[in-house]
């Protein structure tokens, strides 16, 4: 009977995991119920001795802002000035008013910034409010002096002019009442009042109220859902004044009398656990008189980081237990791979190059795929020399046929390169000559105006000589202006000779002034369109190829001007903007198809009629702005028409 390899590994592995598992079982199982129990209650006790330390130090943070607010000058400025006949301060030389307004803004101060403190409030020593400044959901407000009140009749007030110089009250937690009534939404306070002794004698007493939630920070870490831990806190009569479940605060105030500390829990031991249950409680006595109880509850058994301390615990047999796995494995598998080691070995000398390679058969009699996989090696190996002749054949025939195309392939390429760039020269020659063109007859606009005003002028030269109107001072007059006229039209000429001069070196140029004087040659052409021109910004300076740049503009422009005549767009108008190191040349013209956007850059891509454009011109100017310059030319619509954009941002 065969069994495969697979059957036998697994059947090992079997053995060998259960034999691991039931040890591991065996000796942990009866340690670890009372072992997770125990370290659990103990890290919750831990845990509850630091969060009534975190409350204590609370509570005395309360007590330590109340003392040094008393201590603030504005205070015993305040005495001085409410003692003062005139109400007035000389040492601070201010006005009671004016102290006051001082105090009021130090008590809004600390409320901003202590979102526990809810309340700040001075009375005098007769129990009158002087200044409340109080906190709610709109924000922190002063209380109108109207709308003070009496507390004389309070308990804090009473307790609180009973103490010496120095000490401080604080009430029982309970919930904040306003005009004697309970404020919403429900705010469990404590209270602080410290009195102020000033000239020998009780003058006032400083009160602060603190939202309870608030002010003990460490609740935060226990209102997560996910946290499977409880904190309580219940009064001296055992009175939930904190649980996550609101509807057990305070159940006095709503004639809920179940809602108690120890009507939930047994509280005959401190610590204790159940099946299902960690607990632990503690009395934190924060005055002589008052305490709160502190309580924690665990509701799982185990958690995560009893489990943690459960794994450190085992990790000793675990470590023997896997020794012994892996002995008993290797033995197993050593004794299963003995067969495969030969059939490797083989194989790997067959990888070498070495084919002629023999099987001994006589070794391996496994009876299962081992000694199958060995015979089909041996087949394979028949085939693969066969199939190494077929190929050498092959691969003789194709070096061959590669050797004669390679010879004819370097002058097909050379041929083709030779004829590509004669073919973009002449292009590149043929877009400039159409340039020359355009601009020609820019210059044939500007020079008509001049022309007529020679004609007009010498023929008025006539006249005036038949009427004796011509005096030494008229021929001066008409000569300099005829002059004048002459010199615009040779400055015409030397810009379209300096235009189309080949740049050798690079020049410190500034930009505006580049466009200005290509705007100058244009301006008679777009003129007699009627188009209009506007250019606007600041200008700057780089460093290149004047020339070539203006041709970039020159193209731009004059790619604007024909998409408005082309679109006889009424109001036809071309801004040049200057900003941020960027030109930008916009039109009016209905912009660029969408289409097509992403084309018209490329060489020999026009959109004009047969003739009347060769493909090349946006092409190049592309090609000058971003290999000449090294900055970036792109193009995009707007809401009038197209946009292109001279990046400069980036040269340098």
């Amino acid at each position: 009977m065969r069994i495969s390899l697979s059957t036998k590994v697994a059947i090992g592995t079997f053995i060998i995991a259960a034999i691991g598992v039931v040890t591991i079982a065996l000796l942990s199982y009866s340690l670890m119920t009372e072992y997770f129990k125990q370290n659990s209650l103990e890290n919750l006790q831990f845990e509850l001795k630091e969060d009534a330390r975190s409350i204590n130090g609370s509570i005395n943070k309360l007590v330590y802002d109340a003392k040094i607010l008393s201590k603030d000058d504005d205070i015993i400025a305040f005495y001085r000035a409410f003692n003062n006949k005139y109400n007035y301060d000389a040492v601070t030389n201010r006005t009671l008013a004016g102290i006051i307004y001082s105090l009021q803004d130090n008590f809004t101060s600390l409320l901003s910034h202590n979102k526990a403190y809810f309340n700040i409030r001075l009375l005098l020593n007769n129990g009158r409010e002087a200044i409340v400044a109080y906190k709610d959901k709109m924000g922190i407000h002063l209380r109108p002096e109207n709308k003070l009140q009496d507390k004389s009749k309070k308990k804090y007030f009473k307790e609180a002019m009973q103490l010496a110089d120095g000490k401080a009250y604080l009430s029982d937690i309970n919930l904040n009442r306003e005009f004697g009534r309970i404020s919403h939404p429900l705010t469990p306070t404590l209270r602080t009042a410290l009195p102020i002794y000033l000239g020998g004698k009780l003058f006032a007493i400083l009160i602060i109220n603190a939202n309870v939630d608030k002010l003990f920070t460490v609740l935060e870490q226990y209102k997560d859902a996910n946290n499977h831990k409880n904190i309580y806190l219940a009064d001296k009569n055992g009175y939930y004044i904190y649980n996550k479940n609101n509807k057990k605060i305070f159940g006095y105030e709503f004639g809920n009398n179940d809602a108690t500390l120890m009507h939930d829990f047994s509280l005959n031991k401190k610590s204790y656990f159940t099946n299902n249950l960690l607990f632990t409680y503690t009395t934190l006595i924060y005055t002589k008189d008052k305490h709160i109880s502190v309580a924690l509850s665990s509701s799982e058994t185990f958690s995560k980081e009893q489990y943690d301390n459960f794994i450190g615990s085992l990790s000793a047999y675990i470590t023997i237990i896997t020794l012994i796995i892996a002995s008993i494995s290797l033995f197993l598998v050593r004794h299963l791979i003995t067969p495969l080691t030969k059939i490797t070995k083989t194989a790997k000398e067959i990888a070498q190059g070495n084919n002629r390679q023999e099987i001994d058969f006589d070794a391996i009699h496994t009876k299962d795929e081992i000694e199958e996989l060995a015979s089909s090696l041996q087949i394979m190996l028949q085939k693969l020399e066969e199939s190494k002749k077929d190929i050498e054949q092959k691969v003789h025939e194709r070096t061959q046929e590669l050797n004669r195309l390679n010879e004819n392939l370097e002058n097909i390429v050379k041929e083709k390169t030779d004829e590509n760039i004669k073919q973009l020269e002449a292009l590149q020659q043929q877009s400039k000559l159409a340039s020359m063109g355009e601009m020609i007859g820019a210059i044939a606009h500007q020079w008509r105006q001049p022309l007529n005003e020679i004609g007009i002028a010498i023929q008025n030269l006539k006249y005036d000589y038949e009427d004796g109107l011509i005096t030494e001072e008229y021929l001066d007059e008409f000569i300099q202006g005829t002059k004048k006229v002459i010199k615009f039209m040779s400055d015409t000429i030397d810009d379209f000779r300096n235009f189309y001069r080949v740049d050798k070196t690079k020049e410190r140029f500034n930009v505006k002034d580049a466009v200005e004087r290509v705007l100058s040659i244009q301006k008679a052409q777009l003129v007699n369109n009627h188009i209009a021109v506007e250019l606007i910004g600041e200008g700057f300076e780089i460093v290149g190829y004047k020339n070539e740049f203006q041709q970039v503009i020159l193209n731009l422009i004059n790619n604007a001007k024909d998409i408005l005549l082309q679109n006889k767009q009424k109001d036809a108008k071309i801004t040049i903007e200057l900003k941020n190191k960027t030109i930008y040349i916009r039109d009016n013209g209905g912009g660029i198809p969408v289409e097509i956007l992403n084309r018209i850059f490329e060489p020999y891509f026009t959109t004009k009629e047969q003739g009347k454009g060769t493909g090349m011109g946006l092409y190049m100017s592309k090609m000058i702005i971003e290999e000449n310059i090294k900055a970036k030319l792109d193009v995009s619509n707007t809401a009038e028409g197209a946009e292109f954009r001279i990046n400069l941002n980036e040269y340098k």
